[in-house]
């Protein structure tokens, strides 16, 4: 929960400037980037979020792997969150900042998953009927899981639309096991 308020603590301050300089596409992009790097190299992501790896050495690190890539206010505000001992909330702090940002330009994002890889004629008509449901902008991030045998789950927030033939035979499975209990 204290990660969560901080979190959004940071998010917003970054938020803040990121809208006062009409950059809140840039700084998102600019933050998955930092996300991505980070993520996608298991020792940068030990020495980032290590406790006993000093903080120049985090800071120098940063500066030479992203001087030049990211917006100076972004930058420093890395450095910060070093400074305060915090880089282990970075990607708290990226998901919120994505969340209010999206809520700014009025984007949903959503989770799909299916049992095969949809068309782009199928990813189109389920964004358009996403967005004419929920009135906002919708950008789909789907993934296969072929555990679902068929049909779609989908993920708005905290809602879940299932509409997997796999919970459609659960159903039909107590309805059958209800109905046969209710005959004897």
């Amino acid at each position: 929960m204290l990660t969560n308020q901080l979190a959004l603590k940071y998010a917003q301050a970054v938020y803040e400037i990121a809208k006062e300089k009409a950059m809140l596409d840039v700084v998102e992009k600019q933050l998955r980037l930092v996300e991505t790097t980070i993520a996608g190299h298991a020792d940068l992501a030990t020495l980032m979020y290590h406790p006993l790896v000093p903080a120049p050495a985090k800071k120098e690190t940063i500066n030479r792997i992203f001087t030049g890539d990211l917006d100076g206010f972004l930058h420093n505000f890395l450095l910060l969150l070093i400074d305060k001992r915090r880089e282990p909330a970075l990607p708290a702090i990226i998901r919120e900042y994505i969340r209010l940002a999206n809520e700014a330009r009025n984007i949903a994002e959503v989770e799909v998953f299916t049992a095969k890889e949809l068309t782009a004629e199928q990813l189109e008509a389920l964004a358009a009927k996403l967005s004419k449901v929920t009135g906002k902008n919708i950008v789909l991030k789907t993934t296969v899981d072929q555990t679902l045998i068929g049909g779609v789950v989908v993920k708005i927030g905290d809602k879940l639309i299932d509409g997997s033939v796999e919970r459609q035979l659960k159903m039909l499975k107590a309805a059958l096991l209800e109905s046969q209990a209710a005959a004897v």
